[in-house]
C-alpha cells in the first residue's frame, strides 16, 4: 500500500531528534546571526547545552506516517458542477521528461471541460494555472521495477502533503484577460495623484540578482531596510502588485516621514493612459551603475523623478533568542542620492510633542504599574520604580512613532473620488457624556464634523463599509462616532480624540475607503459548499437591545466559515459588521478553510467531490436577520450543507439546537416567530 507512507523525517517514530538552535551561534551570550558555529551553549534554556532537543515531527503530526494522495477539484459557480481526480502512485500522468514538474493546468484542463468551466474567476483563493501539483524526480522511469516506481511516485505526493486538496473555482465564461502592465501602472499613478501619495518604483541589488518592488509611500519617510521585492522585472512587479498592496504597510514607512496638512492642487499634466515600461525600466537600470544598491523612480506631482540609491551606514539589530541568546543582525542601510522637490500639495506643518510613554530607540514603555495610578509603584517587580519597563510590543500610545501630532488629516475615497479634511481640536470645543464605562469612566460624544460616519452617505455607501485603506480593517466604532472615553480629565476630548488617532499615522494622515468590501454573493459562496460537499456555518448577531450606547457594538454582526459537514459547530462571537465583509474573510482564507476541512489521520482519505449542475441557491440574509431580531443580543448559527439547514442559538458559550429542515425558510416557519 503507497498512499501511506511512513515519515521520512521521524523514521515513523513520531518524534525526531534535531540539533538545537543555540548551536548556530556557539558557546556565547551575543552571537552573530549571519555566522554558523555548530557548538552548543553551555547555559541555553532548550538543551540545557547539550546541543540536541526530541521534539514531535511537524512533517507528519506526530502520526509516524504520511498522506501520498493529492486531490484536484474544479467547480463550476454558474452551475454549481464540480469534478474532482484524485492522484495516487501508480496513476500519475507520465512526465514527457525526466525532472519534470507537472502543472496544475496540465490537470484542470480535463476536468474543467467535464463541469463546463472556460476560465477561473478571482477573488477565489489563490490558486493558479500555474501552481505546481507534484514533481517526480529525475531517476524515476516507467520501465523501473514496479515496486521502485510506486515509492518514487509516493514520495513525490508526500512532498505536497501540507496542501492536499488543490480546488479551483471558475464559470462558465472565459476569464477576463490580464491587465495590460503600462494601463496598470498608469492606474497607480492616479491614484497616488487622488490621495496625494508617492508611488515608487524600485529595484534593488540582491544576490546577484535585481528584484523590483512597487508601493505608496508618504514623502519625506525613510527608504524601507526589507522592501520584500520578490519580482524579477518590472512587468512582473505591477502584476503582483494591486492597489491595496502597494498601500500595505504604509504606516510603517511613513513612521518617520514630515507631516503636513493637505492644500489641494492640479497637476499640470494629464496622466497617460498607459506608461512606457520600456523607458521607464532603462531609466531605473541605469541609476543602478556604478555597484548603486538600488534605484527608485518616484512619480510625484504628476511626473517620475529618477535617483539612485547610496549606502547610509548600517543598523545594529538585537533579538532575544529562545535559547537565552542575543542574536545581532547587521542591516544595511540606503538613502536617496537625490531627493525629489517637495510635493506642491504640502500645506502647513504638523505640531507635535514627543511621545510621553516610551523612549525612542529602545524597548523601554510604560509600565503596567502606572496605569490608573498617580506614579510608578516602588515595590514593581518589572520597573523597580523607574516608570518604565522593557516590553517585545510596540508602543501603545505612538505606536513606535515617538510622536504625538496636534492634528491630522482626514482622506476618504472610493478610488474615483476624494475628500481631504484637517481636523485639529480647538480649546474649549463642547463635547457632552454620552455614557459612561463599567469602571464610571466618562465618555464624551463630539460635534457631527468629528464623525467619520458622516462621510458614507457623501459617497453612497453605509458606515459599515468605511475601511482603512492601508490596513484593510473597518474603521472602529468610536471613530464612526466620535466617541472618546476621557481617562485624564485634564485632556479635552477633542485633543485626545486626535492624538490617538493620529500616533503612528504616516506623517498624521488617516486614509479611509470608502466602498462596499469586494466580495462575491453569499449565494456563491453556499453554492461552492454544496459542489464540495462541505458546509457554510453563517453566525449573526442582531444588537438592536444595544443601539444609542457608546459603549456597546451597535448594529449587526456576521461570521462565515466553511467546514466539513462532520465539523463541530461552536458558539463563535461574529465581528464582521457586513455580510459582504463576512463573506469576503471568508474567501480570502478559502484555501485555510479547505486545508482544516482535510481529515488529519494519512489513512482517511482527502475529500473528492463530484456534483451535477444544481439549481440557484436562495438568498439566506432576509431570513437570517429575521431570528436575529426575535433572539436579539444572542448569536444565531446557521449551517448550510447538502443534507439542508440547522439553526442553534448561542448561550453561555455553547449552542443550543433550534430547528433543522431541508431549507432555512422551512426551519425558520418551525420555529413560529412571533409576527410571522
Amino acid at each position: 500500500m503507497h498512499e501511506v507512507i511512513d515519515c521520512d523525517e521521524c523514521d515513523g517514530l513520531g518524534f525526531r531528534v534535531r540539533r538545537c538552535f543555540c548551536v548556530q551561534g556557539g558557546d556565547q551570550l551575543v552571537v552573530d546571526g549571519s555566522r554558523y558555529a555548530d557548538q552548543a551553549y553551555v547555559d541555553c534554556r532548550v538543551c540545557g547545552g547539550d546541543g540536541s532537543v526530541a521534539e514531535p515531527c511537524a512533517r507528519c503530526g506526530r502520526a509516524g506516517r504520511r498522506r501520498a494522495q493529492l486531490v484536484v477539484t474544479v467547480v463550476n459557480l454558474d452551475t454549481g458542477a464540480a469534478a474532482s481526480r484524485r492522484l495516487l502512485p501508480g496513476r500519475l500522468d507520465p512526465p514527457a521528461e525526466p525532472d519534470t514538474i507537472t502543472r496544475a493546468r496540465d490537470i484542470v484542463t480535463g476536468l474543467a471541460g467535464a463541469v463546463g468551466m472556460r476560465g477561473l474567476s478571482p477573488h477565489w483563493g489563490q490558486r493558479a494555472l500555474g501552481d505546481e501539483v507534484y514533481w517526480l524526480p529525475r531517476r524515476w522511469r516507467a520501465h523501473l521495477p514496479a515496486q521502485e516506481r510506486l515509492a518514487l511516485e509516493a514520495e513525490a505526493l508526500a512532498q505536497q502533503e501540507y496542501d492536499p486538496w488543490r480546488v479551483y473555482v471558475g464559470r462558465g465564461t472565459e476569464a477576463p484577460p490580464s491587465p495590460e502592465p503600462g494601463r496598470e501602472l498608469a492606474r497607480l499613478c492616479e491614484q497616488a495623484d487622488l490621495l496625494y501619495l508617492d508611488l515608487v518604483v524600485e529595484a534593488r541589488r540582491r544576490y546577484g540578482e535585481v528584484v523590483w518592488t512597487i508601493r505608496y509611500e508618504v514623502p519625506g519617510g525613510r527608504v524601507p531596510l526589507d522592501p520584500h521585492a520578490q519580482a524579477q522585472d518590472l512587468p512582473s512587479a505591477i502584476a503582483a502588485t494591486t492597489f491595496r498592496e502597494a498601500m500595505r504597510g504604509l504606516d510603517d514607512r511613513g513612521r518617520d516621514a514630515p507631516a503636513y496638512t493637505v492644500r489641494p492642487v492640479r497637476t499640470a499634466a494629464a496622466i497617460p493612459s498607459s506608461m512606457d515600461l520600456g523607458r521607464l525600466d532603462r531609466a531605473v537600470l541605469a541609476d543602478l551603475a556604478d555597484d548603486a544598491p538600488g534605484a527608485q523612480a518616484v512619480w510625484r506631482d504628476g511626473r517620475w523623478w529618477h535617483t539612485p540609491l547610496r549606502s547610509a551606514g548600517s543598523v545594529e539589530e538585537l533579538h532575544e533568542r529562545e535559547t537565552g541568546q542575543i542574536v545581532r543582525y547587521v542591516r544595511q542601510m540606503v538613502r536617496r542620492a537625490a531627493e525629489p522637490p517637495d510635493p506642491a500639495w504640502w500645506g502647513e506643518p504638523v505640531e507635535h510633542r514627543p511621545c510621553p510613554d516610551c523612549r525612542p530607540g529602545t524597548r523601554l514603555r510604560r509600565c503596567h504599574c502606572r496605569v490608573g495610578a498617580p506614579g510608578p509603584d516602588p515595590q514593581c517587580s518589572r520597573c523597580s520604580g523607574a516608570g518604565f519597563a522593557p516590553s517585545g510590543l510596540a508602543c501603545f500610545t505612538c505606536r513606535d512613532g515617538g510622536r504625538i501630532p496636534a492634528a491630522l488629516t482626514v482622506t476618504v475615497t472610493d478610488g474615483r473620488r476624494v475628500s481631504h479634511e484637517t481636523w485639529c481640536p480647538v480649546p474649549g470645543e463642547p463635547a457632552p457624556v454620552v455614557g459612561y464605562q463599567p469602571n464610571g469612566t466618562p465618555v464624551h460624544q463630539l460635534r457631527p464634523h468629528w464623525r467619520l460616519a458622516r462621510h458614507a452617505a457623501v459617497f453612497g455607501v453605509r458606515p459599515t463599509d468605511l475601511t482603512h485603506l492601508d490596513e484593510d480593517q473597518p474603521v472602529d466604532q468610536d471613530l464612526l462616532d466620535a466617541t472618546v472615553t476621557v481617562h485624564d480629565p485634564a485632556v479635552e476630548p477633542a485633543r485626545q480624540h486626535v492624538e490617538r488617532i493620529g500616533a503612528g499615522l504616516p506623517g498624521a494622515r488617516l486614509f479611509v475607503l470608502a466602498a462596499v468590501p469586494d466580495a462575491p454573493p453569499l449565494t456563491d459562496l453556499l453554492r461552492l459548499a454544496y459542489a464540495l460537499d462541505l458546509a457554510v456555518v453563517v453566525t449573526y448577531c442582531d444588537h438592536r437591545l444595544d443601539a444609542g450606547d457608546p459603549t456597546k457594538v451597535q448594529g449587526e454582526r456576521w461570521d462565515i466559515r466553511l467546514t466539513a459537514r462532520d465539523a463541530r459547530i461552536g458558539a463563535e462571537f461574529p465581528f464582521c459588521a457586513s455580510v459582504e465583509l463576512a463573506v469576503a474573510r471568508c474567501v480570502e482564507y478559502l484555501d485555510m478553510h479547505l486545508l482544516a476541512a482535510v481529515p488529519r489521520e494519512p489513512d482517511r482519505p482527502v475529500p473528492a467531490p463530484q456534483a451535477a449542475p444544481s439549481p440557484p441557491v436562495a438568498e439566506p440574509t432576509g431570513l437570517l436577520r429575521r431570528v436575529g431580531r426575535h433572539y436579539a443580543g444572542q448569536p444565531v448559527v446557521a449551517s448550510f450543507d447538502r443534507a439542508g439547514c440547522r439553526l442553534w442559538l448561542a448561550e453561555r458559550g455553547e449552542v443550543q439546537p433550534l430547528a433543522r429542515a431541508a431549507t432555512l425558510d422551512d426551519a425558520v416557519s418551525a420555529l413560529r416567530l412571533s409576527g410571522s
